[in-house]
């Protein structure tokens, strides 16, 4: 009779969810549900390789290796004397967090789940001066919403925002789960309370103070697009269940097993203990002695391979094939472009920061009815230059003697390269040295021609 085995079933999961487990290692990476069950596999070695299991989690590296060099250094803001606006970039969400953690908080989750929603909500009451006001922090404030969130959007022809609804943890109910609904049109704002209850007033924003935080340059109208790291967490997921299956191989074959040649007419042979410190009887007369069945480690190196190729192909997919641990390309050329394309990748996401800061310092003023005007400045140096080799060019350039102000430049150059992390005023003091030693050499070319003369 042949035997019956269980079905296994796999349970969906939506892409927001497989993204954060990814990210923090939880869910189904944390209780072994997101390895796959081999065709006809039992119930109990599935549980078994369940609790087995671990997660080799490189989700997390590659979205911070596009977050933290954006927020390297604090961004540059300059705005008119505005006190309420002063205070918000001390205190953004009520919470203490200054303005640029805020910013990088909401970097992190648009670069997951390839946007955040940052809502400009004001307090309800405001005090009568301004000395109150700003002793309560009764100004407006921001919050980040996730596209898990979100209920029902719309969009002019253009692809402007013009109404957004989205769900926010309950402050009317004690219960974990419940939720209230705010629905936000560019003239009125409205909260269906989980009691039951309903508000609905004006705004005199003209425009909804959500600002969409994307993490690469996006079309208009396109307010939910699909993250770019979800395939690399699809190829993570391979990953999870290529070292379960790799684990299971060693598992279950990499201990030897003992082959005992039985005589004639003997069917079974009784308890034999065998260890360094054993001796091990056996029937000189048969044909064969004892030995060891060896597993075959070619399935085994196959799964190894496929396990380098995919983490390749994860640092391929987020733009870092440059980085340590993946084959270095003999082209320096190859090799200055990976660094071009990682570098346009930072750009284009910190300009994204940018333009949502100045979005978030407009809907700030619409609120308070004035104008803060904010110029803000992402750092354009993220640290990936690679030094050695820059180094390395400076030095077959000075190697060519050409002298004078090309000289000059060339060791700018390396000072730019290699003391970058050096605070303002001593880098200054470094160019300013060596623009001071290109003139005394200048000075002496000229003092020597002369005495020649």
């Amino acid at each position: 009779m042949a035997e019956v085995r269980s079905v296994i079933e796999i349970t969906p999961i939506d892409d927001y969810n497989f993204l954060k487990d990814a990210y923090y290692g939880e869910g189904g990476f944390k209780d072994g549900s997101y390895l796959v069950p081999h065709p006809r596999e039992t119930p109990e070695k599935y549980a078994r390789r369940k609790a087995l299991a671990y997660y080799l989690n490189y989700v997390a590296p590659v979205v911070n290796s596009h977050v933290n060099p954006v927020f390297r250094k604090e961004p540059e803001r300059e705005w008119n004397d505005h006190a309420l606006f002063s205070e918000f970039v001390k205190d953004a969400d009520t919470l203490g967090t200054s303005f640029t953690r805020f910013m990088k908080r909401a970097a992190l989750i648009a670069k997951l789940q390839a946007v955040a929603f940052i809502v400009i909500d004001n307090v309800s009451e405001q005090p009568g001066n301004m000395a109150d006001v700003l002793k309560q922090r009764a100004l407006p404030y921001a919050y980040i919403v996730q596209r898990n969130q979100v209920k029902e959007y719309k969009t002019n022809k253009a692809g402007r925002l013009i109404e957004f609804s989205y769900t926010v943890a309950s402050e009317t109910s004690s219960s974990d789960t419940a939720t209230d609904t705010w629905k936000w049109t560019t003239t009125t704002w409205s909260c269906q309370y989980a009691n039951g209850e309903e508000i609905t007033n004006n705004h005199n924003l003209g425009r909804l103070p959500v600002i969409p935080l994307y993490s690469k340059p996006m079309e208009p109208g396109k307010v939910l697009p699909q993250s770019e790291f979800y395939n690399i967490a699809k190829t993570n997921q391979r990953l999870y269940n290529l070292c379960s299956e790799i684990d299971e191989i060693i598992r279950n074959q990499a201990f030897n097993i003992l082959i005992y040649p039985l005589p004639e007419g003997e069917s079974d042979i009784k308890e034999i203990i065998v260890s360094t410190e054993n001796v091990l009887g056996w029937d000189g007369s048969l044909p064969n002695q004892p030995g060891y069945i060896v597993m075959d480690t070619g399935p085994l190196e196959q799964l190894r391979s496929e396990r380098k190729d995919l983490i390749e192909e994860i640092y391929r997919m987020a733009e870092l094939s440059h980085v340590t641990g993946v084959e270095t390309k003999e082209s320096g050329i190859a090799k200055q472009w990976d660094f071009e394309q990682a570098n346009q990748v930072l750009t284009d996401f910190a300009l994204n920061c940018e333009e949502a800061e100045r979005s978030v310092a407009e809907v700030f003023g619409l609120w308070t009815n004035s104008s803060v005007d904010l110029s803000c400045k992402y750092s354009d140096d993220f640290g990936i230059v690679d030094v050695s080799a820059a180094l390395d060019e400076v030095s077959k350039a000075l190697d060519l003697q050409i002298g004078g102000k090309f000289n000059m430049e060339v060791k700018k150059k390396a000072a730019v390269v290699y003391l970058n992390d050096l605070p303002e005023d001593r880098f200054d003091a470094v160019i300013e040295h060596i623009e001071q030693q290109e003139e005394e050499q200048e000075q002496s070319d000229v003092f020597s021609t002369s005495a020649t003369g």
